[in-house]
Parts: C-alpha cells; structure tokens; sequence
C-alpha cells in the first residue's frame, strides 16, 4: 500500500487506482480511506480513484497537532502536488466535505480542482447559529466533546449508530467502529474542536467551480438545513436526495451514489 512522505511533515497513507479523470475522495471525522470501497469498486474502470487516511486516521501519521483545516488542506495539496493530479473532482465525505470547501476556496492556486461533490456536508458549520438554527447546540456539542475525552468507545459506538436509517448493516456498522476507533483520542478532540468551532460561510459564495450536495433524507449527523443553504447561495449547485440513508450514503445506497457521482464527474 502507497505512503507519500509529504512537505507538511506527515506521511499519509493512500490508494491509487484505475485509469482515466481522477477523483480525490476525502473522508470524515474519524473515518478511513475504506469508505470510498464501493464507490472505488465501481468506478475504477472509468476513472483514476485516490482515496487517502486524513492525519490522525487509519494508517497515516498520528501526530500531536491542531488538527485544524488549515493542517488538512496543507495535507491535501501537498498530496495532489506528490501525484500532479489535474482535472480533479473532489468528493468529501462530512467532515471531508468541509476541507473541500475550505481547499477550493483558499488553497487551490494551481487550478487542481474541476468540480466538488459535497457528501453528507458538515458545513458550512456544524453548530447551529441564532440566524441558521440547523445542526447541534453548543450544549449538545459540549457533551459529545466530553464523550470523547472520557468514554471514547462509547462516544464512537453512538456515532456509527447515528450514520446508519437502514438495519440490515450491522456488520458494516461494526467494520467501520472497528476502523473508526484507529484515531486516537488526542487526535478526536481537536478535530472535533475544529468541526464544531469553525464557520466557513464566508466561504460559500466564493466557489466557482461546479458543487453537487448529496444528502441522506433520514440524516441527522449533518442538518439538511445547511445543505439548502449552500444550495441557494452556490451558483449552478445541484442537491441529490438519497431517500433510503442516512449520514453513511455510499453504504446504504452504493449503487444510486456510484451512478451519480460517475455523472457528476463526466463518465456517466
């Protein structure tokens, strides 16, 4: 399995496969480059598909650092510069979503990045404000904060149960928790300190590439309402409801999310 030593300092585990137009899939919180193993099953015929471990996740370094999206966006470049990938479409998964939206519009100066598909989005925020009342509280997300300081297992046992509306994957659940819980404590608070304390609406209205939204109609990791927001307010952006999943799509609905993502990316 590939590892690029990379210019921020860490070494990142990755996997490159299949030919043609590349996509760059970028995970969640917690999550690993296993996510994309369905998406990677069915579109690697049609295009090249890098999936990578974030800092802190599966087989990448472990780090102790901010953990902030300024470090995972630094990370992201430094790898698509390591593999001079063009032409891209970017598709991150959450927590992935929001470092997408971070990336194309502070740090992709070369132009990389052709299009960005958004994928159960935790942004432009996580915490709802007194204008948007979508997502967690602060008192919601100061509880979960504390789950993962002192009851780790338990904290990431209630997530994976949160991802899922269908309840015929209990064995994919448990395969996930088991990757899941590869990222360390020291690394979970500050990267839940970054998804819950970070504001990228700002952000928004400044990307100028193509967006599609795909969102889980039974999601409630990642409120719906923000997605209607960057909806309204990204030029050109498409949202793509998956009736039968929740947060976890690509697991629940794999076949609707290949199709649509082999669309979105021009090899449909």
């Amino acid at each position: 399995m590939p590892f690029a030593e990379l210019e921020t300092g860490i070494r990142m585990h990755y996997r490159d496969v299949g030919s043609g137009s590349p996509i760059v899939f970028v995970p969640g919180f917690a999550a690993t480059l296993e996510t994309w193993s369905y998406a990677v099953l069915d579109l690697a015929g049609r295009h090249r598909c890098v999936t990578l471990d974030l800092r802190g996740h599966g087989q990448s370094d472990k780090p102790l650092s901010a953990y902030s999206y300024e470090e995972m966006c630094g990370d992201l470049g430094a790898l698509l510069a390591r593999l001079d990938l063009r032409d891209v479409t970017l598709a991150g998964w959450s927590m992935g979503a929001a470092i997408g939206l971070k990336y194309v519009t502070d740090h992709d100066a070369e132009g990389r990045i052709a299009r960005l598909a958004m994928i159960g989005a935790a942004a432009p925020r996580f915490v709802r404000t007194d204008a948007e009342p979508f997502g967690i509280g602060a008192d919601d997300a100061a509880a979960t904060l504390e789950g993962l300081r002192r009851s780790y297992p338990e904290a990431m046992a209630g997530f994976a149960d949160a991802n899922f509306h269908r309840t015929d994957l209990e064995t994919t659940k448990a395969w996930l928790l088991s990757q899941w819980l590869d990222l360390p404590p020291y690394a979970a608070v500050p990267y839940y300190r970054t998804l819950t304390g970070s504001d990228l609406r700002e952000h928004v209205e400044r990307v100028a590439i193509p967006v599609v939204l795909f969102h889980g109609r039974h999601d409630t990791i990642c409120d719906a309402g923000w997605i209607r927001y960057m909806a309204t307010r990204i030029a050109g952006a498409r949202v793509v409801w998956f009736e039968d999943s929740a947060h976890a799509l690509m697991f629940e609905e794999p076949d609707r999310f290949s199709a649509e993502l082999a669309a979105f990316a021009g090899a449909a």
